[in-house]
């Protein structure tokens, strides 16, 4: 007798399911026993196999229950091999099955008594399978065991397991702590595990996943990346060599913040048009971020991610968050290849998917265009879950919302128009429950687009922290100046209270103290020091990043003049000297034609006096930390908030101890 079934509505979908198929009682027996086998109960297989699956089993009193041995992580979940048992209590049982967004999640619960033993097979039925048209999913920032000390049991192995029983048909894992000896032996006919360096080797600059590089780059090749101010390009080059892409990963991780995980070179990437191949969507803010380098003209697939460290018991699934790549066949290869070409959509790990065209073309593809040409956009969203929204973009604003609120299955959307070129359509579809799912961008594209727009970017932090993540007395303004290869940069000014305090000319010449490239050079425990840099070396001007010490209360800001005759200013940040805090304030600004995006930033950490050299204190996650994110496209305005002190992404005014910190200008 089948139990526990789960229907969609107005659907012929496969159901899911268990069935009892023993039930014993002992008399002696003080604790009960209950044993699943897990099944894959799609109709068109000829007969029922085992599945991996994620698992959560929570007792009468709330406790979580192991079936695996390797401990259940902060929400109960542990991963099965197609089967798992547990010694229960008696009482009320509940258990529920999952594996990733094809299948149809079952849950159900079980009145269990003293000296039980009950033997069950559960059968998850798969409702729409991506891969079966050519769509692959994975994650490619997962770390086995990020910490030298772990608190489940972890390895190469259960990091295989995890994507088999999340539904991800690969995983790039990305540093760790384990051995990689065994790693080609964890692979299947339908799950590829493969290991690919997440770089963090810039300060200022971010990480990059390297999806799909057969060797780690030469170390004497990284220690001239180390040195480069603008490292995109130059690790892109190397990575590409070695048969992979670069994705700048978690780009606002944590929004407050510049100098450490953040995408921070993207900003100058997108002025000068040398963006990395993909970009890592994890929200609303990184979306903004995104539309905002895309509107800058930059070509830019989008991806996600998880960055899981799985020995953490308070960490994400691999693939609760992923990118879809639409590949030739089922290789990495194949699969690297896509989403190099941003044959892509990504998702937050739910069963909401998207196929988005535009006259046949997809994701990735660029459509050359004669004026006013008519163009026909069509989606194909499959929903296990009713729908809320269906949304079409063009440069950050929706152009085209659909009305298919509450609907499920399979949705079919057409939309005409009218384009004269330079834009780029993204689509984006989110269902009741949250799950989402956004494209990569079709481009569109006229002859006259190849005049590219002026641009800038302004990063400027003041912060107390050494040259790689630990925490120091004393302050320094960071400072990195990026303008369109057409112009550039005649004078830089370090700003207090509107009052020059420094200023940089390209004709003095560059200072790199102790030989150290200015900002962006890391290097473990090493301290900052007076020093500045122009980029590039013969030419014109168009990037500057320098370090300048800052030990008086006062509005800093920094002012950039142009041989172009722009004057760019950054919003100004109050440092105050009384502060008796470690402590960072952070103010960015991205603008081109039509297009701004800002950001601000604070976090504050341990009192100053208890920071003792050498600087053994790091700076990851602020006890406070408080951000805030504004954009402009055309005439639409967007703004999201996060942090400790703020509810995350809401659009009500600012907490007033985060704008008593911040001017703009």
């Amino acid at each position: 007798m089948r139990q526990g079934q789960f229907r969609m509505e107005n659907s012929v979908h496969d159901q899911s399911w268990y069935e009892v198929v023993r039930n014993e009682i002992s008399t002696t027996a003080e604790l009960a026993e209950v044993s699943v086998e897990i099944l894959d109960g799609s109709a068109e297989l000829a007969a029922p196999k085992t599945l991996a699956a994620r698992v959560v089993v929570t007792a009468g009193d709330g406790s979580h229950l192991d079936g695996a041995g390797n401990g259940t992580y902060a929400d109960g979940r542990f991963f099965a091999d197609g089967n798992f048992s547990v010694t229960v209590p008696e009482g009320t049982v509940d258990i529920l099955i999952k594996n990733g967004p094809d299948y149809i999640p079952l849950q159900f619960s079980l009145d269990i008594t003293k000296g039980q033993t009950l033997f069950l097979r559960a059968y998850l039925g798969r409702w729409f399978s991506p891969e079966a048209r050519g769509w692959f999913c994975g994650d490619n920032h997962v770390h086995s065991q990020h910490d030298q000390v772990a608190s489940m049991k972890t390895g190469l192995e259960y990091t295989a397991l995890q994507g088999r029983a999340s539904g991800l048909n690969f995983i790039t894992e990305a540093g760790s702590h384990v051995s990689y000896g065994n790693i080609d032996k964890l692979s299947t006919d339908t799950f590829l595990l493969k290991y690919a360096e997440e770089l963090k080797m810039l300060c200022f600059a971010g990480h990059f996943n390297t999806p799909g590089i057969s060797n780690a780059i030469d170390e004497d090749r990284m220690a001239v990346i180390r040195k480069t101010p603008l490292a995109t390009q130059t690790i892109m080059e190397a990575v590409h060599e070695l048969g992979g892409l670069v994705v700048y990963t978690h780009p606002l991780s944590p929004a407050h913040q510049l100098h450490w995980m953040g995408a921070a070179a993207v900003y100058s990437d997108a002025v000068l048009g040398r963006c990395a191949d993909a970009f890592d969507i994890d929200s609303k803010a990184t979306e903004l971020l995104w539309f905002t380098v895309l509107n800058l003209g930059n070509k830019l697939a989008c991806s996600s991610y998880t960055d899981s460290a799985l020995e953490r018991k308070r960490t994400l699934t691999p693939g609760d968050r992923r990118v879809y790549c639409h590949a030739s066949d089922f290789s990495y290869s194949a699969i690297i290849e896509a989403m190099k070409n941003g044959h892509t959509f990504a998702t937050n790990g739910g069963p909401v998917f998207a196929f988005f065209t535009i006259d046949d073309r997809e994701p990735g593809d660029t459509i050359q265009l004669f004026e006013g040409e008519s163009l026909t956009a069509r989606i194909e969203i499959q929903s296990l879950f009713p729908l809320k929204k269906a949304e079409l973009y063009s440069r950050g604003n929706v152009v085209q919302s659909f009305d298919i609120s509450g609907q499920v299955g399979k949705i079919d959307l057409i939309h005409p128009f009218k384009e004269t070129g330079g834009n780029w359509y993204v689509f984006r579809a989110e269902d009741e429950q949250g799950n989402w799912c956004i494209t990569s961008p079709i481009y569109v594209e006229s002859k006259l687009d190849s005049i590219r727009s002026s641009s800038s970017s302004v990063l400027l932090e003041i912060s107390n922290h050494t040259r790689f993540i630990y925490l120091r007395q004393e302050f320094f303004a960071h400072m990195l100046i990026t303008v369109s290869p057409d112009d550039s940069i005649t004078e830089v000014e370090l700003l207090k209270n509107e009052l020059t305090v420094k200023s940089f000319k390209p004709e003095a010449g560059n200072e790199l103290a102790s030989g150290k490239i200015p900002v962006s050079e890391l290097e473990l425990g090493r301290e900052y020091e007076p020093g500045w840099i122009w980029c590039p070396e013969a030419s014109s001007k168009v990037h500057f990043q320098a370090d300048f010490p800052v030990t008086e209360s006062g509005w800093y800001s920094v002012r950039v003049t142009t041989a172009g005759g722009q004057i760019i200013q950054s919003d100004a940040v109050y440092f105050d000297s009384a502060n008796p805090l470690s402590h960072e304030l952070s103010v960015g600004r991205l603008a081109g034609k039509d297009t701004e995006f800002r950001i601000w930033g604070y976090g504050e950490e341990m009192p100053l006096a208890e920071i003792r050299a050498p600087y053994k204190d790091r700076w990851w996650y602020p006890n406070n930390a408080a951000w805030r994110i504004a954009a402009t496209f055309g005439d639409q305005n967007y703004e999201l908030h996060g942090g400790q002190y703020l509810p995350a992404e809401t659009t009500v005014h600012a907490d007033p101890k985060l704008l008593s910190l911040f001017k703009r200008l």
